[in-house]
């Protein structure tokens, strides 16, 4: 029998009667981890054939619930978002770096803070952007045009978070940020990125316990820290009519309460932003650039719609309506490899989901890397096809079957601003070179704090004429 799309939210007496989940079986102490280490995400694709959508994840030090389903995601996020929080280790090693910015913030203060962003990344305001978007693209694709002139191959994985950091320095701060500070604030976040889980993981240790990148990680949130303060005071000093973020910021005011942002608040906010715009886009670009070289047939469409949309002339906002195919290899390459690869929640009180109990203080992971490879809402779900959003193709399908920028009233506000950065990455880039393969370098998966590969996506570039 089809089961509904929509959960009922369950009261407690309910949800005390329903059955516990199946649960993957491990080894004793470490549970499955070291079949999810060897598998990798893969693991957790044939967890769900063989247990079904919804299952026990046991991790030997930790359990969670692990949802795989739409209807899953829906309750979790939308339909019963007030049960499912971000608490928890994860949450709070990201608080470690972020603060109390916008994904880590509950209750009035999220919706204040929600009130004073969210306008800022609607239709008017990206146009306002795009300009200072394009020119950060044209300088930091720097990497690109040296590799080109040397004849070398240019690992794009590792260019690219070059480009969307000067993306988000440009839009965030406007242009002038030296190069030497893009560099410290941009190694600085790498590295705090990287430990956040292993920070996460240690929190339960005492402060005074020997933690191994404890303290370089401590230093590096102190980096970032110091400069991102300097930018705030620069733009309070120094006030300008510009459209970078952190001016309209400053200026925004609360309509309901009258208040501005706190300097602490800008502060975690703005690393906020650089955390999910820097790196999330880059890895999803590199992931996009590999697909296409990987399928020519796809590659030369793409190549043929930015010339006819674009010429040799820069583009702009009006311009993104003209490039969809720019657009759906994106999302693709977001299907197959979604940086956030799980959004995790944290149960306040107990609930059921599908029949299965979910105790208060449960962890429960919408697993997106699985949801978005589910064959009931993706045919050939292994497979690379841009396609599959077309609009008639993608109205066919439940909302919540992909989800690279979560959903509800929690979903990632930049999203517009990703899809955009994105479709003109590599617009600008398929504009400047023919790009291919690198032979015998194939990227592998890698699960870090977003699905990065190892080894690197190496291509070649070979300039275009007159371009």
């Amino acid at each position: 029998m089809t089961q509904p799309d929509v959960l009922p939210s369950s009261p407690s007496r309910a949800a005390a009667r329903a059955s516990r989940p199946p649960s993957t079986r491990g080894f004793p102490v470490v549970g499955a981890l070291p079949r999810l280490l060897k598998g990798r995400l893969d693991y957790l694709v044939s967890a769900r054939e063989e247990l079904g959508d919804l299952y026990t994840l046991d991790l030997g030090v930790t359990r969670l619930i692990a949802l795989n389903h739409p209807r899953h995601a829906q309750h979790v996020l939308r339909d019963n978002a007030r049960n499912y929080t971000k608490g928890g280790l994860i949450w709070d090693g990201i608080r470690d770096l972020i603060g109390n910015g916008l994904p880590t913030s509950e209750g009035d203060f999220w919706l204040r803070q929600r009130r004073m962003i969210q306008p800022e990344f609607h239709r008017d305001r990206l146009a306002a952007m795009c300009d200072l978007m394009v020119q950060a693209i044209d300088d930091g694709l720097s990497g690109f045009r040296a590799a080109a002139v040397a004849g070398r191959p240019v690992d794009a994985e590792r260019e690219l978070p070059h480009i969307t950091m000067k993306v988000i320095l440009n839009t965030l701060f406007g242009s002038g940020i030296t190069k030497e500070e893009a560099a410290a604030v941009g190694d600085a976040l790498r590295y705090a990125n990287d430990g956040i889980l292993v920070g996460a993981m240690l929190r339960s240790l005492p402060s005074w316990a020997p933690a191994p990148g404890r303290r370089r990680f401590q230093q590096a949130v102190k980096t970032i820290d110091e400069h991102v303060f300097r930018f705030i005071a620069r733009s309070r000093e120094q006030p300008r009519r510009g459209g970078d973020l952190l001016t309209i910021l400053l200026n925004s005011v609360d309509a309901e309460t009258g208040e501005q942002m706190t300097s602490q608040q800008l502060r975690d906010e703005a690393v906020t932003m650089f955390l999910a715009g820097y790196e999330t886009t880059s890895v999803g670009l590199a992931w996009a650039l590999h697909l296409l070289v990987e399928h020519p047939d796809v590659l030369r469409a793409l190549e043929a719609e930015v010339d006819e949309a674009l010429g040799d002339r820069r583009p702009g906002f009006a311009d993104a309506p003209r490039l969809p195919l720019a657009l759906a290899v994106f999302q693709e390459a977001l299907r197959l490899y979604p940086p956030a690869y799980w959004i995790p929640r944290t149960a306040v009180e107990e609930d059921e989901i599908d029949g299965f109990h979910v105790p208060a203080g449960t962890t429960v992971g919408v697993m997106s890397y699985v949801l978005h490879r589910h064959p009931d809402f993706w045919a050939r779900p292994g497979h690379f096809d841009p396609g599959r959003f077309a609009p008639e193709r993608a109205r066919e399908r439940h909302p919540l079957s992909f989800v690279p920028f979560g959903s509800g009233q929690r979903q990632c506000v930049g999203k517009e601003f990703a899809l955009l950065e994105g479709q003109l990455i590599l617009a600008r880039i398929l504009q400047q070179y023919r790009v291919s393969a690198v032979p015998g370098r194939t990227p592998r998966l890698q699960v870090a704090t977003s699905l990065r590969t190892t080894g690197g996506v190496w291509l070649r570039l070979d300039p275009r004429a007159g371009r």
